[in-house]
């Protein structure tokens, strides 16, 4: 089998509502390799200090026990999740 190590990981992004049972519905799919690996949503209510960051809600396979940051963008999520699978890569 050739080493995975320098091969990038393929991360999209789809846009999708989220019920969170609060005003923070805008959500991202966090698809890695074809993959659904996480759920992203926009903090959006008043009582959030880091109102407009992304918190990961969702979190699926190799990403499930680890405890990401909250990410200021979603290109610091993507490169957060690209880096946990370059981390993992076999």
């Amino acid at each position: 089998m050739a080493d995975r190590g320098n091969v990038e990981s393929l991360v999209v992004l789809q846009s999708i509502a989220v019920d969170t049972g609060s005003p923070d519905r805008v959500g991202m799919l966090v698809i890695a390799n074809g993959l659904l690996v996480a759920v992203l949503v926009r903090l959006d209510a008043p009582e959030h200090e880091r109102r407009g960051s992304w918190y990961m809600e969702v979190r699926l396979g190799r990403l499930a026990k680890v405890r990401p940051p909250v990410f200021e963008t979603l290109e610091d999520a993507t490169r957060w999740v690209r880096k946990r699978f370059r981390e993992n890569a076999s």
